[in-house]
């Protein structure tokens, strides 16, 4: 991931979602400096849209559970 927002860095557009805030993306690399390196390179010259509200997958995947618990409970 590193390598490509590296390459991408001044040269064109880059579209990244996660589900993660920046702060957690110390995580996905090997080393915080990489993910300090990687997170100011997209925000640079970025607009940050975040987006807040129940996630539909997670709420379709919650009824999803019930619906088979309660099926295995019968």
């Amino acid at each position: 991931l590193f390598e490509l927002i590296a390459h991408r860095y001044e040269a064109g557009s880059l579209l990244i979602t996660s589900n993660q805030p920046f702060s957690a993306w110390d995580a996905i690399f090997p080393d915080d400096m990489m993910a300090v390196a990687a997170i100011d390179r997209l925000i640079h010259h970025a607009h940050v849209v975040e987006l807040s509200g129940e996630s539909y997958r997670k709420r379709a995947h919650t009824e999803q559970r019930k619906k088979t618990k309660t099926a295995s409970a019968v």
